[in-house]
């Protein structure tokens, strides 16, 4: 990553919040010209002539049509977000009316901004590395606790950091391999190949444990995935509608109401449950009940927790004996729904075996829901990463890390075997796969292609 501070030619500017009528408007300024170009439209009341850094500034700015009081606030270069002069301007948050003071900047020299442009120059001016820039989309764009916290975590630099020790560690190696290869004579080759060994074993060791928190990132960022499965009328829905507090899903007492996949999120404990109500297994009695099993299968396939529900009222039969089987493979949490028409379910007892982890619901009165929430949070975090750990969420990251892995085991099965030339190549491709992620060995097209994602003024 480059350290020093890189002025861009241009001075760019764009609206920073959010498109829409509001109290207040962000417009943000970044760029050598940016104090030029706000003192041609804005005068501070007062006796104040030159804006102070840090320090808001009450004023007026003036356009050819209008004039808005606002608020402007300095921060010189190289102590901003982005490395350069930025100039934030608070006004009155009328869409109509920011966007008339950008167009008016513009035509006194600005450039409009083009998505991410900010946080773009923010990374290239060393103010962050490529990772905690992609961890500020995932702070935007947080729906738990949980994932905003992941995303802290990262934005902080502790994976930054992390990975800058790994690079040191393996340009030192490669370093001392290049140094063993330059002075054959001194037959000091098995003595490197012994002291390398271990440093390339810790740092395996560390990259696989952070490739382990992947399961659990993808939960926090995309949600516990659950299916809701069972036959027909055995209150599939209506529980669902029960766990979710509305009535989000169509309950009938005729089989098969729900022919598609109808999903809904809720929060627990900051986590974000997505509960997918499926079609009822049996079988299909025409087209559209088809093309409903099909996608329950998918679901299912998908799923990181299953809810296998069946009507204790009614006696097992096929159709439950298929649930069973397309849940056996997945975490399956079986609920006994209807409970308050039944107090003793012998047939169930038996169908399920004696030593079943099974959850007596009603989705009528509402027993044992948050039991049951309960149960799935447990089941979501059996595997999560100790508090204030780094955890993986974004696969580009994931991706790269597996590279590195696979290429330093690699060099560690062949460190007796192979030329230390080879060794030496290994080593290289996982530093250029650490690169990837931090943006130290990022290629261009990766760079533009993660700053597209960010809306414009950021």
């Amino acid at each position: 990553m480059l350290q020093c501070v890189m002025q861009s030619s241009n001075t760019i500017v764009a609206i920073a919040t959010p498109i829409g009528n509001a109290g207040v408007g962000i417009i943000r300024l970044s760029g050598p010209n940016a104090m030029d170009i706000v003192s041609r439209c804005f005068v501070a009341f007062g006796n104040v002539k030159d804006l102070t850094p840090r320090l808001a500034a009450f004023g007026r700015v003036t356009t050819p049509d209008f004039s808005d009081t606002v608020l402007c606030i300095y921060f010189p270069a190289p102590n901003s977000f982005t490395g350069e002069d930025v100039i934030e301007i608070q006004a009155h948050g009328g869409a109509f009316l920011l966007q008339k003071i950008v167009d008016h900047l513009v035509s006194i020299g600005a450039t409009p901004a083009q998505p991410g442009e900010f946080s773009k120059r923010a990374f290239l001016n060393g103010k962050m590395s490529l990772d905690q820039a992609e961890s500020i989309i995932e702070t935007i764009h947080a729906e738990s606790e949980s994932h905003l916290k992941a995303s802290s975590i990262i934005y902080s630099g502790k994976l930054k950091e992390q990975l800058s020790q790994f690079e040191t560690e393996l340009v030192q190696t490669i370093a001392q391999i290049e140094a063993t290869m330059d002075y054959p004579e001194h037959d000091i080759e098995h003595t490197t190949r012994e002291s390398i060994k271990p440093q390339i074993k810790d740092i395996v060791n560390q990259i696989d444990s952070l490739v382990s928190t992947a399961q659990h990132g993808r939960i926090i960022a995309h949600g516990v995935q659950i299916a809701v499965l069972g036959r027909p009328n055995v209150g599939k829905s209506s529980l669902f509608n029960q766990i979710l507090g509305t009535d989000r899903s169509i309950v009938t007492t005729i089989e098969g109401t729900t022919t598609d996949t109808v999903s809904e999120a809720i929060l627990y404990k900051g986590l974000r449950f997505v509960f997918n109500d499926t079609a009822g297994i049996r079988n299909a009695k025409n087209e559209i009940e088809k093309l409903g099993i099909e996608r329950t299968n998918k679901v299912i396939n998908d799923a990181d927790i299953v809810l296998s529900i069946f009507d204790i009222s009614q006696k097992p039969n096929s159709d439950d004996r298929n649930v069973l089987e397309l849940s056996k493979d997945k975490n399956s949490i079986i609920i006994l729904n209807k409970s308050d028409l039944v107090n003793s379910p012998t047939d169930w007892n038996k169908f399920l075996g004696e030593n079943a982890k099974i959850i007596r619901t009603s989705a009528l009165t509402g027993k044992n829901i948050n039991l049951l929430k309960e149960t799935i949070h447990n089941i979501a975090t059996q595997k999560q990463p100790k508090s204030g750990d780094v955890v993986i969420t974004n696969t580009r990251h994931l991706a790269q890390l597996n590279i590195a892995k696979d290429s330093l085991t690699r060099a560690l099965g062949n460190i007796d075997t192979l030329p230390l030339d080879c060794i030496a190549n290994d080593i290289t491709q996982v530093i250029d796969a650490i690169g990837e992620i931090t943006g130290t060995r990022a290629s261009d097209a990766i760079i533009d292609e993660i700053f597209s994602r960010f809306c414009i003024g950021k």
